[in-house]
């Protein structure tokens, strides 16, 4: 999976606990204690594989992430950024407020 917070990948542990009573039909589900959960089957087949694949589908957690996740990022480019003179770096962007404040000046 993908470390929701710096997209590396993580390695994610996963374990599901369930108790699953297959039951023949509705009444027979009814009849299960509490602490299982049925599967009505009826008269068809029905394969295992899935149910459990699905049972640790529903095990993963939403949001991955690392545990000690260092973020890295860096917001725009370097337009505005001050280098070590203490100068302004030469790609400046105009300010696309500056039509409002002339504006606000009349």
């Amino acid at each position: 999976m993908a470390c929701q917070r710096c997209l590396e990948p993580v390695e994610v542990e996963v374990a599901a606990t369930f108790n699953l009573a297959i039951a023949a039909s509705e009444e027979a589900a009814k009849q299960l204690p509490r602490y299982y959960d049925p599967l009505i089957v009826e008269d068809e087949e029905i394969e295992l594989l899935p149910v459990l694949e699905e049972e640790l589908i529903l095990s993963l957690p939403m949001v991955p992430y690392h545990q000690d996740c260092s973020i890295q990022t860096s917001f725009g480019d370097d337009a505005g950024a001050v280098d070590a003179d203490g100068a302004e770096s030469a790609s400046e962007k105009p300010n696309p407020f500056s039509v409002l404040a002339k504006l606000k000046g009349q």
